[in-house]
């Protein structure tokens, strides 16, 4: 959960470092990013974010788009097809969607809070 939005991720074991209340770092992969204006009807991808697009760099046949959202900055790699047909400009409204498999967990680790970063890191430790 972040910023009162709940991702759900799929894993088929548990990280023997993560404990609830954790705070953790997400990954997703730019390429595993869909984007949707408009989002109609249902899919079985349940995370969707609601975002701007902040910024995309247009290269021949793929873009870069950079959504800004109460989730975090989040990267989407898509081609330029795509872009046209989907009428995307900087300062639109869009959805992302993520499929929960694809979004990856680290522990967020404050550098300044050593027992913290102590207690990850024996937890790792003693998982391997």
């Amino acid at each position: 959960e972040s910023s009162g939005l709940k991702l759900r991720i799929i894993k088929s074991t548990l990280p023997t470092w993560l404990s609830v209340g954790d705070k953790v770092q997400c990954n997703i992969q730019e390429a595993s990013v869909c984007v949707s204006k408009e989002c109609p009807g249902k899919v079985s991808i349940e995370n969707r974010i609601k975002a701007r697009l902040k910024d995309l760099r247009v290269k021949e046949s793929l873009c870069e788009l950079t959504f800004e959202s109460e989730f975090g900055e989040v990267r989407a790699l898509i081609t330029q097809v795509a872009l046209d047909e989907l009428g995307l400009e900087k300062g639109c409204e869009a959805t992302m969607l993520m499929r929960g498999v694809d979004i990856s967990i680290e522990p967020y680790i404050d550098t300044l809070d050593t027992l913290k970063l102590y207690q990850v890191v024996t937890r790792t430790k003693d998982a391997n």
